[in-house]
This record gives structure tokens, C-alpha cells and sequence, in this order.
């Protein structure tokens, strides 16, 4: 190995070269065959993915959405881009007098979803790039699972596929450094709830329909709110699953709980009890107690989400996610649930507070750290120490840190911060 600053390229290691085919290849698709399950459920980020849920689902137990928890500078910042994100949806709602004989109203939805799709990508890479004002050499990875969490322009459908690589985007931040372990529970009851609702208006103001595998229990765009509501109750719930659909109960705790926010929108919008819209959701919550209700909820994630070769063939890999193999093989962290995070029945709440402060929130990351090498490291230069950037050097940045996924993939186009977009451009968040 060379004594010089840097690395000589001429003198690879394995982290160099994986350092720099991640650099120069940015996230693809790994699952191209039902053989390549194997290969998933073997992979560092199919163990980092069932880390991350277990260990939030851990952090959020007897928290409510309307709670007050640690919310930082960082996590206010990402929260911002759904405020842009929602404010497309109302500059590009279609208008039932746009339609007329020659192009009935459906088509015009489909349009104005495709045009929404190509402002968000711009969007997000722009909006991510600010708010995460380290200079983070993952922004191009975290833009690409995040663009792509928003349904299909192709299909016009949004299902698990879509959720997964917003998981692979909440996950990345904490596998990058720049969530830590204070925001797991702002991660979840604010960051992902935000999602879920510009979800949920993207789905009624453009008809998309559901993209899921039948072997599913819940018969919904999305199955992570299900299981992080049940967590959510897991302790310290004022009611019962049998008491979910009780006037009395959702009055008094819809805005509490994801859960209760759930079923109150199914039964709007699908006009019926939950027996009726939801038959699978009501017999599940016919188990007596909330953790029950997880590990029944958890065990059909696992084994019909994320083993399903629909939802992870669109899935992308790359850096923070990785599709290498865990050797030697670990088992998986599940959450055990129904007691709290910090357990001592000597100790009131109020010697907790006084014994550990804030850093009962700072217990450990929900996920591991992810320690990459920097670029310079085996492009065998130094990294300028100057914070004064120009707008060239920082679009020059940009311009290099955003790869394609793929050559024959629309969606993959570089990103260019001042470039108007064109018609081609990210028509769709899964092309192939």
C-alpha cells in the first residue's frame, strides 16, 4: 500500500473497489429472478430492514402522534419536503372541466399524476440536498428510494413495492449518520406519518388503484402503519383491539393513533364497518391484546410482503442498503413488545426522567451505522476544507453524485438543479 495521501487506484483492496463500483454504478435492481429471493432474505439490507422496524416498533410503544417527543433541526428540515411535495399535488389536481369527449376524465388524472411525478423528482433531489446541509455523499442513493415511494407512472398504482423504498429511505438516513437514535420515534409518528398522508392524497386526487400480492392479509396501499400502529398500543393503551371501532374510542383518540387514524379512513372511504371494507384487519383485531396483534401482523410483513417477489423485484440497492450477503448468517431482530424501552418497577416515571433525562431518547440508533470511505479516499484526491462553495463547484457536485439506475430506465436521468424539465423526464418511479 502506497504511503501517499489518498489511495493509488492501481492498488485495489475490497473496500475500494466496492467504494468505487458504488460511486460509479449508483442503486440497481438486484432481484430479477424468483432464485434471487434467496439472495434477499440473505442480504445486509433485508436484515437492516427487519432491524429498523423491530427496533422503532420497540421505541414507539405508548407514544402518541399528538405527543410530545424530541424533534430536531435535521428531522424538521426533511419533514419540509412534504410541504413541497403537497403543495404540487394542489398546483397539479385535475380539473373535471379539463375533460371533454375526446379525452375522458381518468385520462386527464393519469396526465397530471405523470406531470406531478416529474416535478417531485426534481423536487426531491433539490429539497434533499438542502436539508442534509453535511456533505453527505449518499444524497443520490437517499434520492433514489425516495423518488421512487410514490407510486408507478406506468401502472398508476401504488403499493408495498413503493412503501419498501420509503422504509430503504428512512433506514438509510439513520445507516448514513444523519438521523440518530433521538429521532427514532420522530422517524416514525412524524416523518412516515407525513408520508402516508401525501400518500393518501396522491391516491385519492389521481384514482390510483392498489398494487399488492394477493397472499396479503391486509387488503391496503400500505401495511407499515398497520403493524406501527399496533406497536403504538402496545403499552399503556387506553383500549382494547375489540374496542377499535367504538364511537366513543375514535372520538376520543383518532388523532392519537395511528391505528384508530387507519381504521377511521377505511370506513370513509370505503363507506362501511370494518367487518365489511376490511374483513382481514377486523379478525385480526379480534386477538385480545396489542402485542398479539403485532406478531400476527409482523409474522405476514415478512412473509408475504417482503417475501414477495412482486414487491422486491422493483426494489433497488445499493451503498446503505446493500444486496451483499450477512456471513456469517444472524438471526433477525424481532421485537418482544409490551413493556418499555427502560425497564425498572422500582423507579416511577419521574425517577426516570430525573435519573436518565434526555438521554432516554438517545439509547441506541434503531439501525447500524453505515461507515463508508469518502470519494477522495480512491479518486486519490483531497476534498477541498473551504466551506465557501460557488454555485458551480456545488452544481458540479450535484451533477456527479446522482447516478443512473439504470441506462434503459426513464426514471434515471441526472439531475440538473437549474434544467427545466422535459417530457421524458421520470415519467414513472419504477420504469421496468
Amino acid at each position: 500500500m502506497s504511503n501517499k495521501l489518498g489511495y493509488d487506484v492501481t492498488d485495489p483492496t475490497v473496500q475500494l473497489l466496492r467504494a468505487s463500483a458504488f460511486m460509479q454504478n449508483g442503486p440497481v435492481k438486484q432481484v430479477r429472478s424468483l432464485e434471487d429471493l434467496d439472495r434477499w432474505v440473505r442480504s445486509q439490507a433485508y436484515y437492516d430492514i427487519i432491524a429498523y422496524i423491530s427496533n422503532t416498533s420497540k421505541a414507539i410503544q405508548g407514544h402518541r402522534l399528538t405527543q410530545t417527543f424530541p424533534v430536531t433541526e435535521q428531522m424538521r428540515r426533511l419533514s419540509e419536503i412534504f410541504d413541497g411535495l403537497d403543495h404540487l399535488i394542489v398546483e397539479h389536481t385535475p380539473k373535471i372541466e379539463d375533460s371533454y369527449l375526446a379525452l375522458p376524465f381518468g385520462q386527464v388524472r393519469s396526465k397530471a399524476y405523470r406531470t406531478w411525478m416529474r416535478e417531485m423528482y426534481q423536487h426531491v433531489f433539490s429539497k434533499l440536498d438542502e436539508a442534509i446541509n453535511v456533505n453527505c455523499k449518499h444524497i443520490n442513493e437517499l434520492g433514489q428510494y425516495l423518488r421512487r415511494s410514490f407510486g408507478n407512472g406506468n401502472t398508476l398504482d401504488f403499493g408495498p413495492a413503493n412503501e419498501l423504498m420509503f422504509l430503504f429511505f428512512l433506514c438509510g438516513l439513520f445507516r448514513a449518520g444523519i438521523l440518530l437514535a433521538k429521532d427514532t420515534v420522530a422517524a416514525a409518528l412524524m416523518l412516515f406519518n407525513r408520508y402516508v398522508n401525501v400518500v393518501r392524497r396522491l391516491i385519492s386526487t389521481y384514482g390510483l388503484t392498489i398494487a399488492k400480492d394477493p397472499a396479503c392479509t391486509i387488503e391496503d396501499y400500505y401495511f407499515l402503519p398497520y403493524l406501527w400502529g399496533a406497536a403504538q398500543l402496545s403499552v399503556d393503551s387506553p383500549f382494547s383491539p375489540m374496542q377499535c371501532e367504538q364511537g366513543k374510542i375514535m372520538d376520543n383518540y383518532r388523532q392519537d393513533f395511528m391505528m384508530l387514524e387507519i381504521i377511521d379512513h377505511l370506513q370513509k372511504t370505503r363507506s362501511g364497518p370494518l367487518s365489511r371494507v376490511a374483513l382481514q384487519l377486523w379478525s385480526i383485531l379480534s386477538i385480545p391484546t396489542w402485542p398479539q396483534v403485532y406478531r400476527g401482523l409482523e409474522r405476514n410483513y415478512i412473509d408475504h410482503v417482503l417475501s414477495s417477489f412482486g414487491t422486491v423485484e422493483q426494489a433497488i440497492f445499493c451503498e446503505l442498503m446493500s444486496f451483499e450477503a450477512v456471513v456469517p448468517i444472524m438471526p433477525l431482530q424481532r421485537a418482544h413488545l409490551g413493556t418499555h424501552l427502560i425497564v425498572d418497577e422500582k423507579e416511577n416515571e419521574d425517577e426516570l426522567e430525573q435519573k436518565y433525562g434526555e438521554n432516554r431518547w438517545s439509547l441506541s440508533p434503531p439501525v447500524s451505522r453505515y461507515v463508508s470511505m469518502e470519494p477522495e479516499s480512491f479518486l486519490g484526491f483531497q476534498a477541498s476544507k473551504t466551506h465557501n462553495k460557488s454555485k458551480e463547484s456545488e452544481d458540479e457536485r450535484l451533477w456527479m453524485m446522482r447516478q443512473l439506475v439504470d441506462e434503459n430506465d426513464p426514471n434515471s436521468d441526472m439531475f440538473f438543479p437549474d434544467r427545466e424539465v422535459k417530457g421524458r423526464d421520470s415519467l414513472t418511479s419504477f420504469a421496468n
